[in-house]
């Protein structure tokens, strides 16, 4: 039997096969396509809505938070920064352009600020700070004042504005009593010595920075005036029976360079100190010589401390030794022209050497001068020959001391030692 196929059904094949043919090539592209959009969807889920960040973020209308602190500070910029400026201005504690930044200078400003008023001074206006800044009492600024560039040393010979400044400074408290005229001399040296003495420092006659420290302060106290010695007061006594202590110190000491002129007399050393009234006496004494064509005088020996005596003591020993003396037989020959540590008139600043350079004192037309003379100055001849075995020393003519008026012309008159004159004899 002969088969009969229909026209349209090979139409319908045809197309069944090309359907075929095209689902053999789409299929592979299609595949991967689908593979890939599986490994997406698994790195990346669906996001899905939280419930519990909604609540986090929503908001309690009964309890509202406090605004935050303004802090103004270095590096802050506005309006805020410009009206501190302003009123900064206003007080005189800023100098600087008001452009609401808050810089180096304002920090400045407002530290000082602090500093007037007792507050925290870190430059940062916090609240405390703008509140009291704003306030209607708020205090002006009061300037420091710069101190003067002071040298860490001022000694004699030197001069200048930092020694003129320093006059007047010791002219205000009343140890100074030249002129004020920058120059550091004898005066300017025993002004510096007398303060230093009263206030508790190295008596030396150089500024230096305790002293400095010291006489600039608000500490610094006015001169005491030493009093006028009372006639009627007895001369004090020292000798061995009468020694003074190791730290036994005249109060008023001065450097006999520094007060008795040069044309007066020589001074051989000079640190030789003395007693201040004692040092005015002998002034008037050597001016009295010169009117009377006597010149040519000098100062050999003045104040001795403990230590010093002791030194001197020492030596004299240690010479006798060498001469082949035992060591009490020379302390003992010692003893005849040197005082024991303590007992030396020396100690009180008021006993002095007096000679001539280049030659022996006793003969000279000084010393008759002296021993006829100096009763009426306040001084007596302390170690004289009648009277040895009193004193304890051999006669020294050129050993005065300052016993004060009327006592040295009494004792001239009643021919009597200091000791005999003290009832000590």
């Amino acid at each position: 039997m002969k088969l009969s196929i229909k026209p349209i059904t090979l139409v319908f094949c045809a197309m069944l096969a090309g359907a075929v043919v095209a689902i053999a090539l789409l299929l592979p592209g299609t595949l991967d396509s689908r593979r890939t959009l599986e490994i997406e969807r698994a790195a990346t889920p669906t996001p899905t809505a939280d419930v519990r960040s909604m609540l986090m973020v929503t908001l309690d209308p009964n309890n509202t938070p406090a605004p935050t602190a303004l802090l103004l500070k270095t590096g802050v910029k506005g309006d805020e920064v410009t009206r501190l400026q302003q009123r900064l201005q206003e007080l005189g504690y800023y100098n600087g352009e008001v452009d609401g930044q808050y810089g180096p200078g304002t920090a400045e400003a407002v530290r000082v600020f602090q500093d007037q008023h007792g507050l925290d001074s870190d430059g940062i206006a916090g609240e405390a700070t703008r509140a009291r800044l704003y306030a209607q009492d708020a205090q002006t600024c009061v300037p420091t004042a710069t101190p003067t560039a002071t040298p860490s040393l001022l000694k004699k010979g030197d001069a200048g504005d930092a020694v003129r400044e320093m006059q007047q400074r010791l002219k205000d408290l009343g140890y100074y009593d030249g002129e004020v005229d920058g120059d550091f001399g004898g005066g300017t040296e025993e002004a510096v010595r007398l303060y230093q003495r009263q206030n508790g420092l190295d008596v030396d006659g150089i500024a230096a920075e305790k002293t400095f420290a010291s006489l600039y302060s608000d500490q610094a106290k006015q001169v005491t005036i030493t009093p006028t010695p009372d006639p009627a007061q007895m001369p004090l006594l020292v000798n061995r029976d009468h020694p003074v202590g190791a730290d036994y110190e005249p109060d008023d000491l001065v450097k006999l360079k520094n007060v008795i002129p040069s044309s007066l007399v020589t001074v051989k050393g000079s640190d030789i100190e003395g007693d201040r009234t004692a040092a005015n006496a002998m002034i008037e004494m050597f001016e009295a010589a010169e009117a009377d064509g006597v010149t040519g005088w000098q100062i050999s020996a003045g104040y001795r401390s403990y230590d010093y005596q002791q030194q001197l003591f020492d030596e004299q020993v240690a010479e006798y030794r060498a001469e082949g003396f035992t060591q009490e037989k020379a302390v003992s020959a010692t003893r005849n022209t040197v005082a024991d540590p303590g007992s030396s008139e020396h100690h009180t600043g008021l006993a002095f050497d007096i000679t001539v350079a280049g030659t022996i004192f006793k003969g000279t037309e000084q010393q008759i001068w002296l021993h006829e003379h100096c009763w009426d100055y306040g001084f007596i001849i302390r170690y004289q020959e009648d009277k040895e075995q009193i004193t304890g020393f051999l006669a020294e003519c050129w050993h005065i001391r300052y016993v004060g008026l009327p006592h040295s012309t009494e004792m001239r008159d009643r021919n009597l030692c200091l000791e005999e004159y003290l009832g000590e004899a």
